[in-house]
Order: C-alpha cells, then sequence, then structure tokens
C-alpha cells in the first residue's frame, strides 16, 4: 500500500558560508607599519600592497582591517610581517671604503673600541668588519661588534654562520680558505670571528637601544633609505645618543643622507664620508 509513494529526499544545504575578501584600502595599515617600525613604503607602495595581500591570505585574512586588528594585538603576527617585509639582500666586503677607513683608526690605537652595525641584517656586514680588523693586525679581544635588526630571522641567520658561494663573492680564495670552512654547498665562518660579534633583535626606536651602552664607530648604512625624511632626522637624533663622545664616528650607505642632519656634521677624508656629533668637531 502507498508503494507508489516515494518522499522526496532533502536537498542538500551546503552550510559553507563564502569568505568575502576585501583588500581594498591598505592606507591605515601602512600608518600603523610606519609608526611602529619607522619604515614607509611610499616609493614601493603598488609592489608592497600585493606582498601584504599575499601576507594577509597565506596567514588567513580575510581583509586588510582584520590583519591590522592581528597586528595591534598579537607581537607575534607583527614580528612575522616585519621579518616578510624587511629582508635585505647583502654579502661580504660590500662598500668596504668606510670599513677600510675605521680600520685603519682602530689599528692605530691601542684602546678597547666598541663597534655597532645597525642593521647588521644576516650578518655579512658585522662579521666584514670583524675580518677587515683581524687582516689589520688588531686583537679582537679589545673590540667589540653588537649587531642589530628588526628582522629576527635575519639574526637567526646571522647567529649560525653558515652563508652561501654567492654572499662570499666579493672574498678571495685566500680569505675564504682562512675564515670559513666548507660545509657541502654552504661556508661556516671561523668560531674565532663569530665570538666576536654580538647580536640581538631591536628597532633602532626602541628605548632598550640604551642599554647597549656607547660606541666609538656607527655604521648604519642602507637603513634610513626606509624612512621618510623626518624619520631619517629621528633616527640619526636615536643614534647619536649611542655615540661615546665627540670623536665617536657615525657611517651612512650612500643613498641614505640625502642632507646634513641636524646634530651631526659632515667631513671627509681619503675618500670617505662620515660625520661627528656637531657640538664638537674630530681633533
Amino acid at each position: 500500500m502507498f508503494r507508489w509513494f516515494k518522499p522526496k529526499k532533502p536537498k542538500h544545504v551546503d552550510t559553507h558560508v563564502p569568505i568575502i575578501e576585501d583588500f581594498s584600502d591598505p592606507d591605515e595599515l601602512y600608518r600603523f607599519f610606519t609608526a611602529t617600525t619607522g619604515i614607509t613604503f611610499e616609493q614601493k607602495k603598488s609592489i608592497t600592497t600585493t606582498k601584504l595581500i599575499n601576507f594577509a591570505r597565506d596567514h588567513r585574512f580575510a581583509s586588510f582591517t582584520s590583519l591590522l586588528s592581528a597586528l595591534r594585538n598579537d607581537v607575534r603576527v607583527m614580528e612575522s610581517l616585519i621579518n616578510f617585509l624587511t629582508v635585505n639582500e647583502t654579502y661580504f666586503f660590500r662598500e668596504m671604503a668606510q670599513i677600510e677607513f675605521m680600520a685603519r683608526q682602530v689599528a692605530g690605537s691601542h684602546k678597547k673600541m666598541r663597534i655597532l652595525c645597525a642593521p647588521g641584517s644576516t650578518g655579512e656586514e658585522p662579521y666584514t668588519v670583524a675580518i677587515t680588523l683581524c687582516e689589520a693586525g688588531v686583537d679582537l679581544n679589545r673590540v667589540e661588534i653588537v649587531s642589530i635588526d628588526i628582522n629576527t630571522k635575519a639574526i637567526e641567520h646571522a647567529r649560525q654562520g653558515l652563508y652561501s658561494r654567492r654572499s662570499l663573492h666579493r672574498l678571495t680564495d685566500q680569505l675564504i680558505s682562512r675564515y670559513f670552512t666548507s660545509e657541502g654547498e654552504k661556508y661556516r665562518l671561523n668560531a674565532s670571528i663569530c665570538a666576536h660579534v654580538r647580536f640581538e633583535a631591536m628597532n633602532i626606536f626602541d628605548p632598550a637601544m640604551a642599554e647597549f651602552g656607547t660606541f666609538d664607530y656607527l655604521f648604519s648604512r642602507n637603513m634610513l633609505i626606509y624612512f621618510d625624511q623626518p624619520t631619517v632626522f629621528s633616527a640619526v637624533e636615536r643614534l647619536s645618543r649611542l655615540a661615546h663622545d665627540a670623536k665617536s664616528l657615525f657611517f651612512f650607505g650612500h643613498a641614505d643622507i640625502l642632507s646634513s642632519p641636524p646634530g651631526l656634521s659632515e667631513h671627509y677624508a681619503h675618500g670617505v664620508k662620515y660625520y661627528t656629533l656637531r657640538a664638537c668637531e674630530p681633533a
């Protein structure tokens, strides 16, 4: 009875709600990132916005608004974004005139010296400083080199002291054999050099910078190019607080300084440009 009646199967109800993405306006995100790090991307905004969208999707954020909320409330997300956007390619023995100038001065003195590299990226520059001092006959036991960078992955890389052949392309075979040990396709820097460089993850605008003490030589190359002019002056002022005395020398990258910052005097010697505190001229 009633076999002719076949109950209808219920239609499948799709409970999945599609995610609606909104990556239309990154301006507030840019403002927050710049206010936090000092870094601006005005010259590379189109490329950087594409990177931001990829970062957001990879971390399951459907909009710049939700990503911004996470940045404000989770330091791990902020750290990941900083690492993602601040990857810089560098190599050993880059722009050597300033480093060699510094090494000659240190070699001509018997005092203890402190040297800052801010930023130090993946370690090539501060390690180059150490190798150059060693080549100049300086006893590294009287030198302390501190390297800081906002990128925590770069710091981890630097501490490992393991590099590709590409990073060493400016070194002679003699220098490579003297300071590195081959490990497969990589080269490990000798512990005798690594031991003399201290790496710390730090934002130059962090008040904790003062805890590093003062320095006789301060390198800040290829960082200020990512700042607008007011932020450049602010960064230089922060670095100025770390000068040991009036004889401390500041070295910047060729494109970092467009006009002399307040508080610093510009000098040239042996084809090298450097700065000192404006209050006192070097002897």
